[in-house]
């Protein structure tokens, strides 16, 4: 079974890379408007296409897509991607290192960045960077199952894999329609802040495209250095803080409110979410005192929906409120959002089964169930819950450590993997929002990038990969 499933995934990656270097001609021509090097762009565009075309006829396949196809194909799609996304930095004049870094920060909607003086760079590298962002949020495989009628049925595999949502299941036998839909609802959104923040806000138009595709993707990549605080703008922060909070719903929510279903409200995971952004913001502004009360409100819903946008260099902070922003980096948004960390659902999900332990404690012969929406949590999901937080705080004590060996300070190295694995971005200390990531080592950078991957894909996808029984099953 080794070859086989390398066979098909390879063909997959083909496929989607031919389509994806369709991408490139959005800032090839933005760079001929402007009179910047579109050759760099042209040249991605025919490195993409061909590498995609090769792999497609190289290893043709009939093999439909069983469960286990679909760790391997998302896990390489999304290394292929951002490894084949290097090409413009690359010809633009990074080292590999930095290109990796800026690329895979970028499709996994990290939003580190290793750029210094944004503003002085191509206006095209910057719209590629927002691009990759955009098309990670939402997630390149949920795209092309949306548009690519080969996946077929078997494109619910690797939906599960790029997606993942409790509520996914019940939306299997039209997953094509399902994924379709979220990406016009994406898109839609996407659009709306576009215009609101361009007409309304009276931001360049420019700039309102760049923060938009990037605020629905939770991505936080901006073509300012001091991100949305260079506008001061508070209209424009008013809007981009509406558009965080939608991005960190569950994108099911809104699919189901389009479909008439508004029960949103009593969904338990949705008022967690609320209910965490209140309390968060509340101490806030108990730390930082009532007139900051705008900037404790973005910064909590920027770095719990793990977007990473600054309107304060909140690094310099009171260590109260950076302990809170680096809670918050861990939790993370609704789950079936483009928002990365734990999720708010899992951790509910603890919470629950914290209490039933509890209740069984005091009353050890009754049944206690563990339920979610009214419904109960079968065991599997509770075991998989605990064996993904416990894994998660693994990972990131282990790379924190291999930070500091490499002479970054404690709050750096706890900041930087924890901003990386939930891909939030900025950090504190070193990698601050007044700061870059240019400035680490590149072994570090490599560890951040291999976090970025964990994170974007929760774990167990790519770890599936480097198991060695799973090819041979």
């Amino acid at each position: 079974m080794f070859y086989p499933r390398v066979k098909l995934t390879l063909h997959l990656v083909g496929s989607i890379l031919k389509f994806l270097a369709l991408v490139y001609i959005i800032p090839l021509i933005l760079a001929l408007h402007y009179g910047e090097n579109w050759q760099i762009f042209l040249y991605s565009l025919l490195i993409t296409l061909i590498a995609g075309i090769a792999l497609e006829l190289c290893f043709k396949t009939t093999r439909e897509i069983e469960r286990a196809d679909g760790f391997s194909v998302v896990s390489f799609t999304w290394l292929l991607v951002a490894l084949i996304g290097t090409a413009p930095y690359l010809f633009w004049g990074c080292n590999f290192t930095d290109a990796l870094f800026e690329s895979m920060s970028g499709f996994t909607t990290t939003g580190a960045t290793i750029l210094e003086n944004i503003e002085m760079h191509p206006r095209s590298i910057l719209m590629w960077r927002s691009l990759s962002q955009w098309l990670g949020g939402m997630g390149v495989i949920t795209l092309f199952i949306a548009i690519m009628p080969k996946l077929g049925v078997g494109g619910s595999q690797l939906f599960a894999q790029e997606f993942p949502s409790p509520a996914y299941e019940k939306f299997r036998p039209r997953i094509r329609t399902v994924a379709r839909s979220i990406w016009i609802i994406y898109v839609a959104l996407t659009a709306v802040e576009v215009g609101l923040l361009y007409l309304l806000a009276r931001l360049p138009f420019f700039d309102s495209v760049c923060v938009s595709l990037c605020t629905l993707s939770t991505g936080g990549f901006t073509p300012t250095t001091e991100s949305i605080a260079a506008y001061a703008n508070p209209t424009a922060e008013y809007v981009v803080m509406a558009f965080m909070f939608l991005a960190g719903m569950n994108f099911i929510f809104h699919y189901r409110a389009i479909k008439g279903d508004l029960n949103v409200l009593k969904d338990e995971e949705f008022r967690l979410y609320v209910i965490l952004l209140a309390v968060a913001t509340a101490l806030l502004i108990s730390l930082m005192g009532v007139s900051s009360y705008r900037e404790s409100l973005f910064q909590a819903i920027s770095i719990m929906t793990t977007t990473g946008f600054a309107t304060a260099d909140f690094g310099a902070w009171y260590s109260g409120a950076c302990m809170l922003l680096l809670t918050l980096m861990f939790i993370g948004g609704c789950g079936g959002s483009t928002s990365g960390a734990i999720k708010v659902v899992r951790l509910l999900t603890l919470l629950k089964r914290c209490w039933a332990m509890m209740k069984r404690v005091i009353t050890p012969k009754a049944i206690v169930v563990v339920k979610y929406n009214q419904k109960t949590l079968p065991e599997d999901i509770l075991r998989d819950t605990i064996s993904f937080l416990f894994l998660y705080l693994t990972i990131f004590i282990i790379a924190s450590i291999a930070l500091s060996f490499m002479g970054l300070n404690m709050e750096t190295s706890l900041s930087a993997v924890a901003a990386s694995l939930g891909n939030v971005g900025p950090g504190l200390g070193e990698v601050g929002p007044a700061s870059s990531y240019a400035g680490l080592p590149s072994a570090a950078k490599i560890i951040l990038v291999i976090c970025m991957w964990l994170g974007r894909l929760e774990l167990f996808t790519v770890l599936m990969i480097f198991v060695p029984r799973f090819w041979q099953r």
